[in-house]
């Protein structure tokens, strides 16, 4: 077995490309740096390989199947699914003969099936990371005639090492769909940070709103559409900015195709550059496992508002930090808004605290050194 290969696969929708995409990028990025391990990437995802190349992160096209949906009458094809999965296992075991790794660390639904049996078939050590996919997937694993596809990942997690969670309360969700399992003690907390990329910036002229994710109804875009027109009506000169992209991109710019305070930019290789020069950032979500993009906004200092769901409450506290609100409510989210806009030194308050806790709790080069390349280098 090669004493010094780390094969990390992650796997996700073409419109998907958002903080859990780049964790394995980072992880491999810091892999290189800071021990002699040779890790290397594997994905579908064209964004993600895009990522990597930039990264200067060993990465290979891989196999993945883009039908995430069996649910409903779609349960009928389980069969068809269970084929797919053992041509992926093949693919899996002819990939990780060749290359021998000490190592699988695996990020993705399918991969956790196919590529834990070929692992372990193999010797080699597997280590899951979830990213809020297994409180899903193991609802009603338990029930015979429910979930077929969630018991064969429930099946497959017993094969590995140890499951990472990325937050508390992502780690009680799964715990709630598995109450008496072993598996409960393979969890094991490891929040997502963000590298210091921290620099003074000038801010845009104008009083700049950004949110930076995936263009969709649960990230509560819609009420953050609502709520800024209010907000720009009140106010005048502001503007808002949507980093990233979606199936529903079209729908809501069709939306806001009178509004020129509203800007849609699209994804963006290095989203950053406008998060640091903008006032206030913004993340309206339904849900959420652990945001890497609210991270990032504390690592530049940015105030932030944020709804009070998943991983969210375990990075932003209320008014110390930033500010919570109820989670789609287009009125909060105004008043929050207009508080923020309308007091400077809650903003000044608020972004002094943010930064000391990033630096405190989510500096990423800290985490990873600590928490997943010694895992790493134990195998």
């Amino acid at each position: 077995m090669a004493k010094n290969v780390v094969i990390l696969i992650r796997n996700a929708m073409p419109s998907d490309f958002g903080g859990g995409e780049r964790v394995p990028v980072f992880i491999a990025r810091e892999t290189l740096k800071h021990s002699s391990l040779r890790p290397i990437v594997f994905s579908r995802s064209k964004k993600l390989l895009e990522f990597a190349d930039a990264n200067g992160v060993p990465h290979k096209k891989t196999w993945w199947w883009s039908r995430q949906n069996w649910s409903g009458a779609k349960v009928l094809l389980t069969p068809v699914y269970f084929v797919w999965q053992v041509i992926l296992f093949l693919y899996y075991l002819v990939l990780f003969s060749t290359y021998r790794p000490r190592g699988v660390h695996l990020q993705s639904k399918d991969d956790f099936i196919a590529g834990t049996y070929a692992a372990r078939l193999l010797g080699i050590r597997v280590i899951w990371s979830d990213y809020a996919d297994l409180k899903h997937v193991f609802m009603n694993h338990h029930v015979w005639y429910k979930n077929p596809i969630g018991k064969m990942v429930y099946m497959a997690a017993h094969l590995a090492e140890e499951i990472i969670v990325v937050s508390e309360e992502d780690k009680r969700l799964v715990s709630k769909n598995i109450p008496k399992s072993p598996l409960i003690q393979k969890m094991r907390i490891v929040y997502n940070g963000a590298f210091d990329s921290y620099k003074p910036v000038e801010k845009y002229p104008t009083f700049t709103f950004v949110s930076t994710g995936r263009l969709v109804t649960d990230k509560g875009i819609g009420e953050l559409i609502t709520a800024f027109k209010r907000f720009h009506e009140k106010v005048g000169k502001s503007q808002l900015y949507l980093l990233g992209d979606g199936p529903e991109r079209a729908s809501f710019e069709k939306q806001t195709s009178s509004d020129p305070a509203i800007h849609f930019l699209g994804y963006q290789l290095n989203p950053l550059e406008y998060v640091a020069k903008s006032h206030v950032f913004l993340l309206p979500t339904y849900h959420e496992g652990f945001s890497l993009s609210l991270v990032e906004a504390c690592m530049l200092g940015l105030p932030v508002v944020a709804t009070n769901v998943g991983g969210n409450p375990e990075i932003i506290h209320d008014h110390e930090n930033g500010l919570l609100i109820k989670v789609k409510s287009a009125d909060e989210l105004y008043d929050a808004m207009v508080e923020l806009y309308e007091d400077k030194k809650l903003r000044d308050t608020l972004s002094k605290n943010a930064r000391q806790d990033y630096e405190r709790h989510f500096d990423f080069e800290t985490i990873i050194k600590d928490k997943i390349i010694r895992r790493y280098e134990e195998s």
